[in-house]
């Protein structure tokens, strides 16, 4: 009964709004960046066995958001109190997929400690040091790294959640996306519950005024047009 009502309501408000128009430039944009870029971050997708459809979508709010100039800055600020200092020195988003260093360190302890690892025969360095922040940067600096890194996470929340393959594709792109958003670590009862919140917003800095769109709406409103 719990799961029918998340399955209807979510059906219900990501068609509520129509969020093209409300982002209208950016997700035309954002749109065409996924369109030019399919065939190469497929290739990515493919080594790990990942819907590339499915990827996109989660990642789409990102790519709305996505600002080049703040990009640069939050790079070079991670490049340098990150490998130094850990995410206690730096922990920006960085890259078209915004993806924390404190996010790539929680998948590959994962990916370390599940058969994934053994499977596919390799592991990430962990180690609390430059070298291994070093390494991680590179990687979410690269379009490939960060495709990776995301195919990599879908792969774990599946092996996690066994539960989500019952579920109709729409709704799986809501949950990934709740988690790639809110929390890889949380339960599956807790990231359902997150799947109806409002954080997500466009603004470079938050005041009264700004807007909040629930992030899961979203990747399935852009998944639901393919």
């Amino acid at each position: 009964m719990v799961m029918l009502w998340f399955l209807l309501i979510g059906s219900a408000t990501a068609f509520s709004t129509n969020y093209r128009k409300v982002f209208s430039d950016d997700w035309t944009s954002a749109e065409r960046f996924v369109n030019e870029h399919r065939t190469e971050w497929q290739q990515e997708f493919d080594l790990f066995g990942v819907d590339g459809r499915v990827a996109e979508a989660i990642v789409f709010p990102e790519l709305i958001r996505y600002s080049m100039w703040q990009d640069e800055i939050e790079r070079v600020a991670v490049n340098g109190l990150y490998v130094s200092k850990g995410r206690e020195g730096a922990d920006f988003s960085i890259g078209r997929f915004q993806m924390k260093p404190s996010f790539a360190e929680e998948v590959e302890q994962a990916w370390n400690h599940s058969s994934l690892s053994k499977e596919y025969g390799f592991v990430f360095n962990v180690q609390p040091n430059n070298e291994a922040r070093r390494s991680r940067i590179r990687r979410l600096t690269t379009m490939q790294g960060q495709c990776r890194y995301l195919a990599i996470f879908i792969r774990l929340l599946q092996q996690r959640h066994p539960q989500l393959s019952q579920l109709p594709v729409k709704e799986q792109v809501r949950f990934f996306a709740t988690a790639y958003n809110r929390s890889f670590s949380a339960s599956f009862r807790q990231i359902q519950k997150m799947q109806r919140e409002r954080h997500f917003h466009t603004d470079v800095i938050k005041t009264r005024s700004t807007r909040f769109h629930c992030y899961a709406d979203i990747a399935v409103a852009f998944f639901s047009l393919k």
